[in-house]
C-alpha cells in the first residue's frame, strides 16, 4: 500500500447517516495520570511501561529541558483528550464516504481512520512542521523533538515529535499505532493484522511529517533517508514496531541529543545509558561510547562544550544530507502541470 492523499480528500461537509458494521475501536476516554517524574517513569519496569500514556513519556522525558520550563503535562494531556474527540467525531461524520467509495480508501477502514486522524490534526488543529527547522536543525530546543511544541504552541514539530503526537491521539481512540525507526528518521505503523474488528486488520506504514497522508513501504524506509545495511536490518531495532519501553528509549536519546548540545554531558551520559538499558539494540550505545571518554579526564566546562559543539557540527552534516533528501522526495510529489495533448 503506498498511498498519497490530499487533505482536501475530506471535505467539510458531513453525514451521520451510516455506520460501521465493525465495533468502532473510536472511544477516547481519559488517560491515568501515570508516574508525576522523569525519575519515577524510569524506575518501572518494561510491563509496567506498557500501562503508560505514550504522551506523558514524551512529556515527561523533556523535563527540565530548554523550552520545557513552563510544561504542564497534565494540561497537554487533558488537550489531547479533546483533540481525540474532535477527531472522532469527524471520523464518525465522514464514515460514509468510505462505505460509499471503498476503493477510495484502498478498500480499509483503518487507512480510512488514519487519513481522517492526519487530515483532522494537520487541516482542523494547525499540527504542522516547523519550517525553521528543514534547513537549520537545532536539538538544543526541546519544543522541536517533544510534542509540546504542537500543543498549544505555535513552534511545530519535527520528525522525531510528529509521530509521538500523532500515535498519542490515535492510541486514544483505540487505534494500533506503533513508532518505528528507521536511521534518521522515526514514521508510525498501524501494526493490527490480527485486529478482532475484521474491518480493521492490516499493516501500514505511516509517515506523519509531511503533508497529507503517505504510507510508504518498509522497503522505502530501508534506503531513506539513509539505506540500511543487512546487519542494521537485522539488528532488531530499525522498521520494527517498538514496544512502549522501546518508545521511551527513543525519548530519552532525543533528550540525551539535547543534553549534550546544551552542554550537559553528565546528565546526556544518564539518558543515554537508560535508553540504552530499556532498548539494548538501539543506538544509545554508541552515543555513549562516545562521551565515555569524557570519564576518562578530568574535564572543564569549557571542554564539555566544545567536546558537545564538535558532536554537534559532525551530526548537523548528517541532517544536511538528510533534509536535502527529503526536499528533493518532497519536490518530487507535488502535482506535475498536464502534458500538452496528454490525458488531463
Amino acid at each position: 500500500m503506498v498511498g498519497i492523499s490530499v487533505l482536501a480528500l475530506l471535505p467539510d461537509s458531513r453525514r451521520t447517516d451510516t455506520k460501521s458494521t465493525e465495533p468502532s475501536p473510536a472511544q477516547p476516554a481519559p488517560v491515568p495520570s501515570g508516574p508525576a517524574s522523569l525519575e519515577q517513569l524510569t524506575s518501572l519496569a518494561a510491563p509496567e511501561l506498557d500501562e503508560v500514556d505514550i504522551a506523558r513519556m514524551n512529556l515527561l522525558a523533556a523535563e527540565g529541558l530548554p523550552g520545557a520550563e513552563n510544561l504542564d503535562i497534565s494540561k497537554a494531556e487533558a488537550e489531547l483528550d479533546r483533540w481525540a474527540a474532535y477527531v472522532k467525531r469527524e471520523t464518525d461524520q465522514n464514515l460514509y464516504r468510505f462505505h460509499t467509495d471503498p476503493a477510495n480508501f484502498e478498500d480499509s477502514e483503518a487507512y480510512f481512520r488514519v487519513l481522517t486522524l492526519i487530515t483532522v490534526l494537520q487541516r482542523d488543529l494547525g499540527v504542522h512542521y516547523n519550517p525553521e527547522r528543514i534547513n537549520e536543525p537545532d536539538f538544543t530546543k526541546s519544543k522541536d523533538l517533544f510534542i509540546h511544541g504542537m500543543i498549544g504552541d505555535d513552534n511545530g514539530g519535527t520528525c522525531v515529535s510528529m509521530p509521538a503526537l500523532t500515535v498519542a491521539v490515535g492510541r486514544r481512540l483505540g487505534y494500533p499505532l506503533k513508532l518505528v525507526v528507521t536511521k534518521g528518521h522515526v514514521f508510525a505503523r498501524w501494526d493490527a493484522p490480527d485486529h478482532p474488528a475484521a474491518s480493521l486488520r492490516g499493516r501500514f506504514n505511516v509517515e506523519c511529517a509531511s503533508r497529507g497522508l503517505h504510507t510508504y513501504e518498509d522497503e522505502h524506509y530501508a534506503n531513506w533517508p539513509f539505506t540500511l545495511s543487512e546487519a542494521e536490518i537485522e539488528s532488531g531495532w530499525y522498521l520494527q514496531s517498538l514496544t512502549p519501553a522501546e518508545e521511551l528509549a527513543v525519548f530519552l536519546i532525543n533528550r540525551g541529543y539535547c543534553l549534550e548540545d546544551t552542554g550537559r554531558i553528565e546528565e546526556a551520559e544518564s539518558a543515554y545509558r537508560i535508553a540504552a538499558r530499556l532498548a539494548p539494540e538501539s543506538a544509545a550505545s554508541a552515543y555513549l561510547a562516545v562521551l565515555d571518554p569524557l570519564e576518562l579526564q578530568p574535564v572543564d566546562e569549557l571542554d564539555e562544550l566544545a567536546e558537545a559543539s564538535a558532536r554537534r557540527a559532525a551530526r548537523k552534516n548528517d541532517i544536511d544530507r538528510i533534509m536535502e533528501r527529503q526536499r528533493q522526495r518532497m519536490h518530487d510529489l507535488r502535482p506535475q502541470p498536464p502534458t500538452p495533448g496528454g490525458d488531463n
